[in-house]
């Protein structure tokens, strides 16, 4: 299932949401300014991808 998979890498991303739970790892994190641009709109990142675009 594409909303499974993180756009930016392909892994797994987690999403509490779609995998039928209330919340979701992404819901407590903050996101530079900028990240969101380069995914398709309502797709869900993974904690890696994040956490790598931080750093950078």
């Amino acid at each position: 299932m594409e909303e499974k998979r993180c756009p930016l890498c392909g892994q797994d991303n987690h999403c509490g949401v779609v995998n039928g739970q209330k919340d979701c790892w992404c819901m407590t994190e903050s996101f530079p300014e900028g990240i969101l641009e380069e995914v398709p709109r309502n797709r869900c990142i993974c904690q890696n991808c994040l956490d790598t675009y931080k750093k950078d």
